[in-house]
């Protein structure tokens, strides 16, 4: 009986009894895997925790006020993306082990340099995926690791290299469509001087923010969608533009309402505020838009994945097409 089970392809008969079944070795127990990652991640979050409160102090601020979120948004995608845990080669547990002793490391030569020794908690928490999951966790959560890096502020240096250019070219395209809208609005620095008014660009509304926001955002989008390497690029790169764009149109819808009632100091107030809190809702949109714009312009052929398979093997494309005319 065990020879006449045959599976019928194009190609011939295949002898089931003959195939030779190798089974797995017995994997460890999940459960205990996850039990070690979530102490493992426990006691480096309590080793890090004076880091911890000077990114709060940073988080104070208008820069990196979105810090707070980017915890929340990371468990959250590392509870929806996760899979099931294999067996971690010895080789890749080492390894782990290597790039945990080189963040120790780090953080001890940068003592003094608050915003590297948070970054070194990045290399740690990756070190641990490796160490628990191996390679095969920390294919599906490396994105993860990507998302932390807004958590924290970047150097001084970085930032005042990003922070004046940013405020430089806001000033100067708001202005240019202010004046394109009617408005008599003339730059000076990184001030706006109105017919009766005048409007300062402050460090917040360079869009140094916006676009650290959105980058995160954008890195969030990548990793719940199941889009080609093409579309998640575009879609990343779509994220400082966009930001760019949302931010100027803050700062001239602003400057519009304060030339029209340049005296009333509460409604100032109240636009700017207003504006601040639509920005992230619009740029949102825009960033889905450009997921959806995306989406379309790269389209699977299914006739040329057919025609393709049909050329390798035309027996198993016969049968397929076959089934599915019985089915």
């Amino acid at each position: 009986m065990a020879q006449d089970q045959v599976n019928r392809t194009g190609q011939g008969t295949v002898d089931v009894a003959s195939r030779e079944v190798s089974i797995p070795p017995e994997a460890p127990s999940e459960f205990w895997a996850w039990c070690t990652f979530g102490a493992l991640l426990a006691f480096l979050v309590f080793s890090y925790w004076n880091m911890f409160r000077e990114a709060y102090f940073a988080w104070q601020g208008g820069l990196y006020s979105h810090g707070y979120l980017i915890p929340f948004i990371a468990a959250w995608l590392f509870w929806m993306r996760r899979k099931p845990l294999e067996p971690v080669p010895t080789w890749q547990c080492l390894l782990g082990v290597a790039l945990l002793v080189l963040s120790v490391m780090l953080r001890v030569y940068f003592c003094a340099w608050q915003v590297f020794d948070m970054w070194t908690f990045i290399l740690a928490f990756t070190s641990l995926i490796i160490i628990v999951g191996g390679f095969s966790m920390l294919r599906w959560s490396w994105g993860i690791c990507v998302l932390l890096v807004f958590m924290f502020p970047i150097p001084w240096q970085f930032e005042q290299a990003l922070l004046v250019p940013l405020q430089n070219l806001a000033t100067t395209v708001s202005v240019f469509f202010l004046q394109v809208f009617g408005f008599t609005a003339v730059q000076e620095g990184n001030t706006i001087h109105l017919a009766q008014t005048q409007l300062g660009v402050a460090d917040q509304c360079s869009g140094l923010r916006m676009t650290t926001i959105l980058l995160a955002l954008s890195v969030t989008l990548v990793m719940v969608g199941e889009k080609t390497k093409t579309e998640n690029v575009l879609i990343l790169l779509s994220a400082i533009p966009i930001a760019l764009v949302t931010n100027i149109t803050r700062i001239v819808v602003t400057g519009m309402i304060m030339a029209f009632s340049p005296d009333n100091e509460s409604l100032h107030k109240f636009v700017h505020d207003a504006a601040g809190i639509c920005m992230v809702p619009l740029a949102l949109g825009l960033l889905i838009f450009v997921q959806w714009v995306v989406s379309h312009l790269f389209i699977e052929d299914d006739e040329e994945e057919q025609t393709t398979s049909a050329m390798e093997s035309p027996g198993s494309v016969f049968w397929d097409n076959k089934r599915k005319v019985i089915d």
